[in-house]
């Protein structure tokens, strides 16, 4: 049994375009290899006037904004109904960042077991795959590597994760 996916349901969309539009008019300078993420140009005032224009055309109240940028660091949540796509629009949102800006590292961080296994299989599946390839047209796929709980070995030493590794030198 295939899902049915659906590219273009509004509040899908309006979710990815939210998250895509932060980045709009922002200086982005290239990497320097071809597995780096490009650098987000240090533009707080226009990142941060980005982020209110998303929140005034979303209608988020003020008490639940900020924006969005702490400790030079920027961290952006898109908070969504149970059931309406988050999976979807992650994944919709990871190829479209790609597309619009270069971007092509993202680390998803998900709160169980059952979500983590539930994603990686969304991810990776087939249907899903050829989907954004030929629904959507992105002439990418996605390289999925899954943190797993480290082993330690005899003797008590821990080992750095495999999967952390390659995901830092762009295997």
């Amino acid at each position: 049994m295939e899902i049915i996916l659906q590219k273009e349901l509004p509040h899908q969309q309006d979710a990815m375009n939210a998250v895509c539009n932060v980045f709009d008019k922002v200086g982005l300078y290239g990497p320097k290899a071809y597995y780096e993420n490009p650098t987000i140009s240090h533009d707080r005032p226009r990142i941060a006037a980005n982020i209110a224009k998303v929140q005034r055309d979303m209608g988020i109240p003020a008490e639940h904004k900020g924006i969005g940028l702490s400790d030079g660091c920027l961290n952006l949540d898109v908070k969504m109904e149970t059931g309406t796509g988050k999976t979807y629009v992650y994944t919709h949102t990871i190829y479209e960042l790609n597309r619009l800006y270069g971007f092509n590292k993202f680390i998803i961080a998900v709160p169980s077991l059952a979500i983590k296994a539930g994603t990686g299989q969304f991810i990776s599946d087939t249907y899903v795959r050829r989907h954004f390839r030929d629904a959507c047209g992105y002439g990418t796929e996605i390289e999925l590597g899954v943190l797993e709980p480290v082993k330690k070995k005899k003797k008590g030493h821990s080992y750095f994760p495999t999967v952390v590794a390659e995901f830092v030198k762009g295997s």
